[in-house]
């Protein structure tokens, strides 16, 4: 829910805004975020977040990950800069703790150690350090894992932070070496025993394209663009469900009765649903296929009345409607070598909903454009200094070279 409330405000509304700004505030000033090591544990057992349950979980710290360095983004001064501080918590802490030395996140640390329950978190940073840590859950989860990928990789574009971006390269590479089958499709969960054989969810294939999608537009690399690509063409049907996980989803429930076509409703992070038809989106920001925009239309308009009676269940699904909401905005940055920096920082930094910002190098846009990446077509640096082309539905202005001249135009 409070993605949705950032991109609301970063869209303009003040009231949004407001509401956003007060409570990433008062959650960062809470015990709910562990202020030794970073990240937040997974929720509290009083009203007024006295008292946590210490359980530090990834997809939580992943999503707040997001939430705090596009806030870093629409503020200024001194706010800004504590919001930056928290995602840096949240990111060393994925980094130090959660990502296996093979390169996937583990799911979760525990809250009990052998000093209870806890009673590794009450310690001053000293007293951690004698201490014998609560363990991790090393199950790697797909899904999981790309909200990682994707959290990690924006940020670490936006706050000029490489090592957060190599974490995320390293995971997807990791998962996607790992938890591919050879005719493609994806599988849920490896541990250190082995790969599960248990077929991946809607989830799974929707939180990791839409991850590495993220990924492939902070680093430029086309080839994470192009798998996310792939799953999300696996998943479109050509039925009421818009979206589905290729292959019927897991025969194991399904035998039992409980299989369901969609779950469309959201708890702690999205659905699978609104996951594939976040990445459907993006891939319509960078591919001149109206298919990829009108099924995610269609996902919303699935789901838009019960969202409208109930959006704390539906946060992903009104971010992606606000989304919608308006033209496109695509950015390119062609970097121009050994020159001025100012644009893709410029491009790194600007959010809003519905914007697409990627910077590459000429090289890189060829490979984009040779993938069937329309928005990469023909775009170079003009004169060999770095030059931005701004965009809306793929129709561009004229290209500049200077950030006042970008800044006017936006």
């Amino acid at each position: 829910m409070q993605l949705l409330l950032v991109d609301l405000a970063a869209g303009g509304d003040g009231a949004a805004r407001d509401l956003v700004r007060r409570t990433l505030g008062a959650m960062a000033a809470s015990p709910l975020r562990d202020g030794v090591e970073g990240g937040f544990f997974r929720y509290a057992v009083r009203r007024d977040w006295h008292e946590p349950h210490y359980e530090r979980m990834l997809y939580d710290n992943a999503l707040l990950l997001r939430a705090y360095s596009r806030l870093s983004a629409m503020t200024e001064g001194q706010e800004s800069a504590a919001a930056a501080d928290v995602a840096a918590g949240i990111a060393d802490f994925l980094l130090a703790t959660l990502q296996r030395p093979d390169g996937g996140f583990g799911s979760a640390q525990d809250s009990e150690s052998d000093l209870g329950e806890g009673g590794y978190y009450a310690l001053g940073a000293e007293d951690r350090r004698r201490a014998t840590p609560p363990k991790v859950d090393e199950k790697v989860l797909t899904g999981w894992n790309g909200l990682a990928i994707g959290a990690l990789a924006e940020a670490g574009a936006r706050h000029g932070r490489p090592d957060w971006t190599a974490a995320a390269l390293r995971a997807a590479d990791h998962v996607l070496a790992r938890h591919t089958t050879p005719d493609g499709a994806l599988l849920r969960a490896s541990t250190e025993r082995g790969v599960s054989t248990a077929v991946a969810t809607l989830e799974d294939y929707g939180m990791f394209a839409d991850g590495i999608l993220r990924l492939a537009l902070a680093t430029g690399e086309a080839r994470y663009a192009e798998e996310a690509r792939r799953i999300v063409d696996a998943c479109v049907t050509d039925d009421e469900r818009v979206f589905a996980a290729p292959g019927g989803g897991d025969p194991v429930l399904a035998s039992q009765g409980l299989g369901l076509a969609s779950d469309p409703s959201e708890g702690a992070y999205p659905s699978g649903l609104s996951a594939v038809a976040t990445a459907a989106f993006t891939l319509s920001q960078v591919v001149a296929a109206p298919r990829y925009r009108l099924a995610a239309e269609r996902a919303v308009a699935q789901v838009a009345e019960r969202a409208i009676e109930s959006p704390t269940a539906f946060g992903a699904m009104l971010s992606l409607a606000a989304s919608l909401r308006d033209p496109a905005t695509q950015l390119v940055v062609v970097s121009g070598g050994a020159g001025s920096s100012e644009l893709a920082s410029f491009a790194h930094a600007w959010f809003r909903p519905g914007l697409v910002t990627v910077v590459v190098t000429r090289q890189q846009a060829e490979e984009w454009s040779a993938e069937g990446f329309d928005l990469f077509d023909d775009r170079v640096a003009q004169g060999g200094a770095e030059t931005a082309y701004l965009c809306r539905d793929f129709v561009c202005r004229l290209p500049v070279t200077s950030l006042e001249a970008l800044v006017d135009a936006v």
